[in-house]
């Protein structure tokens, strides 16, 4: 075989027609191409000009699809196979070439198919994320609660009958005489007209990306327009008056949301109701001046139920008790019994009739109950999944989900059923003395907890005995049971619910308020799967095809919020979550194509001079645990602040210690006072106070807990000579890049900064270094190549013009923004000051802050001169000189001048370059003075890797260009220095020809 040509022997056919035919593509069969596969010619498309190509092209008839081309190539090669089995030995030599040619073919038709596929594939996910990053995150790293109803309307139908008529909806519950009483309220329900501030509130602190209901109305109506809200007030007053709730009002489209993953059946699903937002406004109202009434009476025993109290931290301090009284138990070998129990639909199968008996047997007036059982006598709604919509059904059993009073009626009633059956056993004790309540509620999930089995069974049987006469049960096989005998888990102990078992956690672990409880007792199972989780999320954005900038993306705003909580609830060693940080920071380097020797402080340092917009799973992990310490010992429910909650985060790091730290600190602060940071004045940074509580507290210290993790960091940055450089930059203006930005700029170039900044870019001398390169010469003057040689110091370079071209395009921005700042100073008057007198006892009103007068508005006739390609000449008439400053700004009618002289140095010598430029230009500024000028000298300095001096930030203000237009002229004078500080990195070993 020559030239891609096959010779065959005349007798030998590839094809024979009839049944050798079958299979191929029609427009395969029909077009002269296949003569070429039949005859084995191979001739190169490359040759002739392009007209002879696609005039040959045109007679070979229409052009066949790569899948095609595979199919026709599979088929060839297997009737070659089959001739060169029956051919002699002569034919074979052909025969065995050919099929070389074919198998070559096939595996470049594969390969490129695969490549088209996955660039598709690419494309397609790229797109996705862009339309909705969170969306995708949650698809991508896979959704706990996932699945589509697979149920005809029919089913639907009659499963929302079964689900929400109650036959005995009209009579009463009768008699119980185990249910509390409480006492007449010290502070009466708040009965007055709702007031304007109360429902702007409402809507302020709703979310304006909720879906609106039957109306279309979302919130984003009442918060962009002040006077409609205005109106709805005034409106929801008279409902309020006359105590009847409109028909609109009673309505509700419900939405499926799946309970599992994968789910199809119905009992696989829950219903959220869609309202109208006008009622949502008025019950969350009326809804907080019930909490208001049930909290100043405490009416509620916020140690037993936590569930829709406001400012509770109910899900973490129940798990954290339930934990710490296992773990006691288990460590002193004590005695403990535990129940997990679970209502079966506990929110659609509440009666109506328990609402309002709860309602009148804690005092709350006629008025409001007679509101409340209005607004759920008529009530309807209808549910949709897909195209598939129910018909209308009365909901005569169970609260709305979704409305904002549902939750609170819902939490009062389950309170009154569970403080009714406490008084059967005591709770257990722990080590610190605190005696427990033995039920614990978080809305519908009951813990029950004593020291003895009978003492269970007697609390087991009471809640039983309640739940069935308010017409509820439980679900046994969804409830669990443990039992601790010193210290062991024991299954001889069972107990029922209506003579089914309860199963016990050995049988199968019990999830509860979002941790796994199992037979082993510990948390080590759950620590593993958390590690091999987090695993699996990083794999899966591996291999999602999307680029690395958004990888990273998926990474903050989807991995980190998913792995702190199991992190939270676990006693997870930090030497494990430094592990887990390890990996982490290995895919965020490969993703943003950054070396493995740099340093993870890079990516999560606060104070950096180049900040990440990444965060640390360690710090977060140090921050939460810290923050878990100060709520439960700042708990306002003192069962749990007494309890003595031991938070582990093992040996290495103890969150108490930290918390401890963190205290000593903020007393260090408020004994020392107001100091002065800089140039800044006293007041500019306030002092914390010490007397704090709740949020506030709880922020005070993660800020200092964030403070000592950072100072760890820099203190590790100080030791390192390259990569810790950046410390020694006293001069130079932090820069943060945020995703914005990290969106819209080139990997390359966020990639060159990183490096850059850190110095791990692959210079001849790092690469020395690293045992690539024999020496470590720079390309140009042969001397040693480190990367300051190659951007700043090299000889070569600064004869050939390129760091004159570099300082040129830093010139050019910083003249536009002062050309901009004088336009916009010839139509903005420096406003007046004036004093604004407050009357005694009221509030000063904020002041706007207004434009400063700065340079460039003390005269009209501004006249600026740029020194590029060495073209300025500074005006004779002022002085005569030969120096040139980059910048002259002249005013011929106020007699003044403005010198700024640019330098673009190495960062660790700004201070340096601004006092050697303001000795050099001393001289000019002072014969200026002597001519009868006014004249000022600015040297600025910016970075060449793309850090600003405080200098230039000066200078700005002085001439008047502040605020956003200050901070977008620096965004553009750095970004112009690192661009131009790249091109010449890409050109380092190249000739010079005037940047281009």
């Amino acid at each position: 075989m020559a030239g891609g040509t096959a010779t065959l022997a005349p007798n030998v056919g590839l094809l024979r027609p009839g049944r050798d035919m079958e299979g191929l593509p029609g427009h395969a069969l029909e077009s002269p191409a296949c003569s070429w596969t039949v005859t084995a010619q191979h001739q190169p498309f490359s040759n002739g000009s392009d007209d002879q190509q696609r005039r040959r092209a045109s007679q070979l008839g229409p052009r066949l699809h790569p899948l095609d081309i595979h199919h026709v190539l599979l088929i060839f090669k297997r009737r070659v196979h089959w001739q060169y089995k029956a051919a002699g030995q002569e034919e074979r030599t052909g025969l065995a070439q050919l099929m070389c040619i074919l198998r070559k073919n096939i595996r470049v038709l594969r390969r490129a198919e695969w490549h088209r596929r996955w660039r598709r594939e690419r494309a397609r996910k790229r797109a996705a994320f862009i339309a909705n990053p969170f969306k995708f995150t949650k698809d991508l790293l896979g959704q706990k609660r996932s699945g589509k109803l697979a149920s005809s309307q029919e089913d639907i139908d009659q499963h929302l009958k079964q689900t929400y008529s109650d036959p005995a909806r009209e009579q009463e519950l009768g008699e119980c005489n185990n249910l509390i009483e409480p006492p007449e309220p010290d502070v009466q329900f708040d009965m007055s007209e709702l007031q304007l501030p109360e429902v702007r509130e409402v809507v302020r602190k709703a979310r304006a990306s909720s879906a609106p209901g039957p109306s279309g109305t979302s919130y984003k109506v009442y918060k962009n327009c002040p006077k409609l809200l205005l109106r709805l007030c005034k409106i929801l007053r008279v409902f309020w008056r006359r105590g009847r709730i409109p028909d609109q009002w009673r309505v509700a489209e419900g939405v499926w949301i799946p309970k599992e993953e994968n789910s199809t059946q119905l009992d696989q699903f829950r219903i959220i109701s869609l309202l109208c937002v006008e009622a949502k406004v008025f019950f969350s109202a009326v809804s907080k001046r019930l909490c208001t009434y049930l909290a100043k009476n405490t009416y509620i025993d916020t140690s037993v139920q936590k569930g829709g109290i406001s400012g509770m931290s109910g899900c973490l301090e129940h798990t954290g008790v339930v934990t710490q009284l296992i773990r006691e138990a288990r460590e002193n070998k004590g005695n403990l019994s535990v129940l997990w129990l679970d209502l079966a639909n506990a929110y659609g199968s509440i009666p109506h009739t328990l609402v309002q008996l709860t309602l009148t047997k804690h005092h709350v007036p006629s008025r409001c109950r007679d509101l409340i059982a209005d607004y759920y006598s008529n009530f309807r709604m209808r549910v949709s999944s897909g195209a598939i919509t129910s018909s209308w059904h009365k909901v005569e059993i169970g609260i709305i989900t979704g409305c904002t009073i549902s939750v609170t009626l819902f939490s009062l009633a389950m309170n009154m059923l569970t403080k009714s059956a406490e008084p059967e056993c005591r709770g257990p004790r722990t080590n610190s003395g605190q005696r427990q309540p033995p039920i614990r509620a978080f809305m519908d999930d009951l813990t029950v907890m004593t020291e003895s089995v009978p003492g269970c069974r007697w609390i087991l049987k009471g809640l039983e005995k309640l739940v069935e006469w308010a017409r509820m049960r439980f679900k046994p096989i969804k409830s669990r049971s443990m039992v601790l005998r010193k210290g062991k888990v024991e299954d001889k102990f069972r107990f029922h619910i209506s003579g089914t078992a309860i199963p016990t956690i050995t049988e199968k672990p019990v999830k509860s308020l979002g941790k796994v409880f199992d037979c082993s007792l510990r948390d080590t199972t759950s620590i593993q799967s958390t590690c091999t989780e987090l695993d699996g999320w990083l794999k899966s954005v591996d291999k999602s095809g999307l680029p690395g900038k958004f990888n990273a993306w998926v990474y903050q705003h989807g991995i980190l919020p998913r792995i702190l909580w199991p992190l939270l609830v676990y006693a997870v060693p930090i030497s494990t979550v430094e592990t887990l940080e390890r990996r982490v920071s290995n895919h965020l380097r490969r993703w943003l194509g950054l070396p493995r020797s740099l340093s993870s402080i890079a990516l999560y340092g606060n104070t950096n001079k180049l900040q990440l917009p990444f965060k640390s799973l360690e710090e977060e992990f140090k921050v939460t645990r810290a923050r878990e310490v100060v709520q439960y010992r700042d708990a306002s429910d003192p069962k749990v602040a007494k309890a003595g909650i031991q938070v582990r985060t093992g040996r290495k790091w103890r969150a108490e210690e930290a918390v401890q730290e963190a205290d000593a600190r903020l007393r260090q602060r408020c004994l020392v006072g107001v100091v002065t940071r800089g140039r800044a004045g006293l007041g500019s940074f306030p002092s914390p106070q010490m007397n704090t509580r709740g949020k506030e507290r709880r922020r005070l210290v993660q800020e200092e807990v964030r403070a000592a993790v950072e100072e760890t960091r820099t203190c590790k940055a100080v030791g390192m000579k390259q990569q810790g450089a950046w410390t020694r930059w006293e001069n130079a203006v932090e820069r943060k890049v945020t995703w914005a930005e990290l969106w819209k700029a080139e990997p390359h170039r966020i990639k060159f900064l990183i490096q850059a900044v850190y110095d791990v870019l692959p210079s001849p001398s790092n690469l020395h270094t690293w045992g690539i390169a024999e020496t470590p010469a720079c390309p140009l003057c042969s001397k040693r190549g480190t990367l300051e040689h190659i951007l700043s110091c090299c000889t070569r370079a600064l004869g050939d013009g390129r760091y004159r071209w570099r300082h040129d395009q830093v010139l050019k921005t910083i003249a536009e923004a002062i050309s901009t700042g004088l336009e916009w100073a010839k139509h903005v008057r420096p406003s007046k000051k004036s004093i604004a007198f407050v009357r005694a006892g009221d509030k000063p009103t904020p002041v706007r802050r207004t434009s400063s007068a700065g340079i460039l508005m003390s005269a009209r006739d501004w006249q600026v001169l740029v020194d590029l390609e060495h073209q300025l000449k500074f005006p004779s008439h002022i002085v005569v000189t030969t120096l040139r400053p980059d910048i002259v700004l002249v005013s011929e009618s106020t007699k003044q001048a403005v010198l700024l002289e640019l330098t673009v140095p190495w960062e660790d010598r700004l201070e340096e370059a601004f006092e050697r430029k303001l000795s050099k230009y001393a001289g000019l500024v002072s014969d200026c003075h002597q001519a009868g000028w006014r004249a000022r000298c600015f040297p600025v300095e910016v970075g060449c890797r793309g850090f600003a001096a405080w200098s230039l930030a000066r200078a700005f203000s002085t001439l008047g260009i502040e605020g956003e237009r200050k901070r977008r002229a620096i965004r553009s004078t750095t970004d112009a220095a690192e661009r131009a500080s790249r091109w010449l990195w890409l050109k380092r070993g190249e000739p010079w020809s005037h940047g281009s």
